[in-house]
């Protein structure tokens, strides 16, 4: 009997699998790769997405860092500040729309459709993009460098209190109690301790007083054709930087910013609206405690409050 049973398990072997158990085992297995090739595209899938949420956040918070810290470095560092005194132009330079220079606001909000003309002439020839019309620019004094009087200024000659890395054409703010002087450089020795200027200042400035560098930057959304498809356009947070007379110049931040808007704080009593920004204004004649950047990457609203 165990002969014969062992006989027709050896046979079995032999005979190999039956075709009903060999369709079963296909099937488990087609089953089981299925499965397989399905969690890996969810997972996939749902990694892409992660990651485009993250880039989206990163971008996000690298944009409301570049708002805050421009809005809140602007200005000059004057002893006396910078707003209540009367500026004067000896650049021997008449800038056409550029009276944001002459004056004593560090930062001004419009529309970027009333400065496209300014910024595409003083661009030369770094032109080519493509502006978002009604949206916001943000417009600062940016100040690069500053110093003091080692003496009292000289016809045209500035005696420095430390070397600076300055150049011909440079803005040069000079700042008392009562006046600011807009001056350009004609030249700087080479120790960089004196500044010869191309017009003399027209105010009286002594030793101590502030003497520093500064330049306009505009922060503004454009877009240039997607290089992969000219009828798809890319937008992006730009800058524009112009020092002195020297040509601006301009180059995206981050990449997929849109839709800026700007808005600022009105609070009666206990109330607090937000107001949009819809002509070109200088912050301080806003008299406000806060304002609101709100912007789009990919679509995607994100917003930043600045309290000043």
């Amino acid at each position: 009997m165990a002969q014969r049973f062992n006989k027709i398990s050896i046979n079995s072997f032999i005979r190999g699998f039956t075709l009903v158990e060999l369709m079963v085992a296909l099937t488990i297995s087609a089953i089981v790769i299925v499965m397989a090739i399905n969690i890996y595209f969810s997972a996939k899938q749902n990694y892409q997405k992660a990651k485009q949420d993250a880039d989206q956040d990163i971008k996000a918070l690298v944009t409301k860092k570049i708002f805050y810290d421009a809005l809140i470095t602007a200005g000059l560092s004057c002893k006396y500040g910078s707003k209540k005194q009367q500026y004067i132009n000896k650049t021997a330079e008449n800038q056409i729309n550029a009276n944001f220079i002459y004056n004593g606001s560090a930062i001004r909000i419009g529309k970027i459709s009333e400065i496209t003309d300014l910024i595409q002439d003083s661009l030369g020839n770094n032109k080519g993009f493509l502006y978002q019309y009604d949206t916001n620019y943000i417009m600062v004094k940016s100040e690069k460098s500053f110093t003091s009087l080692a003496s009292t200024p000289i016809n045209l000659s500035l005696p420095l209190a430390t070397s600076q890395q300055w150049h011909s054409g440079d803005y040069l703010a000079l700042c008392n109690n009562d006046y600011v002087d807009i001056v350009k450089v004609a030249s700087i020795d080479k120790n960089k301790r004196k500044v010869n200027l191309v017009v003399a200042p027209a105010n009286e400035f002594d030793r101590g007083d502030y003497v520093g560098k500064f330049s306009i930057q505009i922060f503004y959304i454009a877009a240039t054709h997607d290089p992969k498809d000219s009828q798809k356009i890319i937008y992006s947070l730009y800058i524009y930087n112009k020092d002195g007379s020297a040509a601006a110049v301009a180059y995206p931040l981050v990449e997929g910013v849109s839709d800026l808007n700007i808005s600022y704080a009105l609070i009666d009593k206990d109330n607090l609206t937000w107001r949009d920004i819809t002509t070109a204004t200088d912050l301080d004649d806003l008299k406000t405690k806060a304002l609101k950047i709100s912007f789009k990457i990919n679509d995607k609203y994100f917003e930043k409050i600045i309290l000043l």
